[in-house]
């Protein structure tokens, strides 16, 4: 898998081992799920703006190859359908015999003409995904603190994280994201629970933070 070799190899470089585990956890639901990644510091938003272009590469062939086989045996099953049916006991005269054959033969290869090639049905999954996106974009609306915090906890006490324990704070989540445009890297962002959920799963504990700030952390991970 050179592809995911060359993926994680930037996350695995980075100093701070908890903000590559969080990169490559990213990566891995981006390309199996195509969850869009939402990075917590610049660094690994630097990072992911660098390996986007393969990310995106590898993502459309991962959907295109989940989706070549159908259209192919569709195609083959109306081509199928199509070819003339024999009709009549009679033995057919050797006139018939090759005009039968030839007939089949055009059929047949009219059908092949007609198959999409692989880089047609690439094409074609990637306008989807495109007008997918546009879709989602023209749907988003920015959340208010009040519904970033209740759908916070509600979705924390489903996973039975205790977020009264953690340093998730709904205000500094709306306003990480409103001064950045809505923006994830260079896409604008399709859904924000998403995002919530996220942040709620790298929450770190309250006592970790205070600790942290005793030692003289200058808050950068925050930027």
């Amino acid at each position: 898998m050179q592809v995911l070799d060359s993926l994680i190899d930037g996350p695995l470089r980075l100093r701070n081992r908890r903000e590559g585990d969080e990169l490559i956890g990213m990566i891995v639901r981006y390309l199996r799920t195509g969850e869009e990644p939402e990075p917590r510091t610049d660094t690994q938003e630097a990072v992911l703006t660098a390996i986007r272009p393969v990310m995106e590469t590898s993502r459309s062939r991962i959907v295109a190859g989940g989706n070549g086989g159908k259209s192919s045996s569709s195609d083959a099953s109306k081509a199928e359908s199509k070819r003339p049916s024999k009709t009549g006991s009679k033995p057919q005269s050797k006139s018939g015999s090759k005009t039968s054959s030839k007939s089949s033969s055009s059929d047949a290869s009219k059908a092949e003409s007609k198959r999409p090639s692989e880089e047609e049905e690439e094409e074609e999954v990637g306008r989807g995904i495109k007008e997918e996106g546009k879709a989602s974009a023209a749907r988003f609306r920015a959340p208010s603190p009040e519904e970033v915090a209740e759908y916070a906890a509600a979705y924390a006490a489903s996973k039975g994280i205790d977020l009264a324990s953690t340093d998730f704070d709904p205000e500094r989540f709306v306003d990480f994201y409103a001064q950045k445009g809505w923006m994830v890297g260079k896409s604008r962002m399709k859904d924000w629970k998403a995002s919530v959920r996220n942040w709620v799963r790298t929450s770190k504990p309250i006592r970790e933070t205070k600790q942290e700030v005793s030692e003289g952390d200058d808050f950068s991970q925050y930027d």
